[in-house]
């Protein structure tokens, strides 16, 4: 008999900002005395493994989302079918580990079938609004969204309540009754370094996209009189650092050696995928932000958060080194004002009561009655 809660946890495929948004997660699950089992795929189960090595993992099939086209649309519903498929073989995935493994309770971050009817389970998104380029479309995705999230019996938004939030719009007003905000994540801390480069470029998101913005900054770097560091994003490869000219490449940096690269570059050169977005305001590091071609979601980050004077943004397109890096130097250090207020630490621990396996279900409803007066 199990005397501590067995929790999977399941970032999705898209990018590696929902496996790293995982980590302090995951830790906290692990202070609090949960036996945690990681599920995922590709470049996010590689970063969860570099950082918990001792941790038991599962492979789910890839999303495999891809954007080659700058419509959002076309990209949808060119892929819709095989995602559709996916997730139907994700749930069925899931239901099969619950009686294999005994898990007590599962935490998914944006994976949407990961849910199941006989434990406590939690999904993770600061998306509860998606964007859209036009009003059907908005419609029609976030009536799927919120019905896969009504699925859960917990939804955790990695933000602040109230309008002076990180997400702007993205993560209110709620679909779900049980929505609670657990405050910013991030694996990063702040630490203290001699300056040693102008930009660190750190490069994440679905292919082809990534590569597309890594050839363009080599090609614009090498005429600049910038000290730069590139972090590829690709935590499946070897980590020899290579030199091209004043450009500093290595493929994956974990997340003490990023914290340091953070605090030795004066400014950052990113996507404006949310996970990033919360690193960087809880170092309070400057920022070029630039949106992957096709995800509304980006576009609407970079303007929203630019228009509070903290970073800058430019289109994959259009970009131009040599105006952007100087303009985003000269920008005051952002005071995003983010605070610890152990809001995770709390919601963990109300979610390892109610999956606790020495309760039972009344325990279970009971918590539940908990979880949403203490959190609101």
């Amino acid at each position: 008999m199990k005397n501590k809660p067995r929790i999977l946890v399941a970032p999705l495929d898209w990018g590696i900002g929902h496996a790293t948004r995982c980590v302090p997660v995951i830790r906290e699950l692990m202070r609090q005395g949960a036996e945690v089992y990681i599920a995922s795929n590709g470049r996010p189960l590689k970063v969860l493994q570099r950082e918990f090595p001792e941790l038991p993992t599962l492979k789910l099939s890839p999303y495999d989302v891809h954007y080659p086209f700058r419509s959002i649309v076309l990209n949808l519903l060119l892929q819709m079918p095989r995602l559709l498929w996916t997730l139907g073989m994700e749930h069925l995935q899931i239901r099969r580990w619950v009686k294999q493994y005994h898990f007590d309770g599962i935490i998914s971050d944006n994976r949407l079938a990961c849910f199941h009817p006989g434990v406590p389970t939690v999904f993770i998104s600061h998306q509860l609004n998606l964007e859209a380029p036009n009003a059907l479309l908005r419609r029609i995705t976030n009536k799927m969204n919120h019905w896969f999230i009504r699925r859960y019996n917990r939804c955790w938004v990695p933000d602040r309540a109230g309008r002076d939030n990180l997400s702007g719009s993205l993560s209110r007003p709620s679909p779900s009754p049980n929505t609670f905000y657990v405050g910013p994540l991030t694996r990063l801390r702040a630490v203290q370094a001699p300056l040693q480069y102008d930009v660190l470029a750190l490069l994440s998101g679905p292919e082809p996209q990534r590569t597309y913005l890594e050839k363009t900054i080599l090609r614009q770097g090498a005429d600049l009189p910038y000290r730069l560091l590139l972090v590829q994003g690709k935590p499946e490869a070897d980590s020899d650092l290579q030199q091209k000219e004043d450009i500093e490449i290595v493929p994956f940096l974990d997340a003490d050696a990023l914290s340091r690269a953070i605090a030795a570059s004066q400014i950052v050169l990113c996507r404006s995928g949310y996970s990033t977005l919360m690193d960087l305001a809880a170092l309070g590091k400057k920022a070029l932000l630039v949106p992957t071609p096709g995800q509304p979601e980006q576009e609407y980050l970079a303007e929203y958060l630019s228009g509070k004077g903290a970073f800058l943004w430019q289109d994959q397109k259009r970009l131009d080194l040599a105006e952007g890096i100087p303009a985003v130097m000269a920008l005051p250090d952002p005071d995003l004002s983010l605070q610890n207020t152990r809001m995770l630490e709390t919601a963990v621990k109300e979610f390892l009561l109610a999956a606790s396996p020495s309760q039972g279900e009344l325990n279970g409803v009971i918590v539940e009655t908990q979880c949403i007066a203490s959190l609101q």
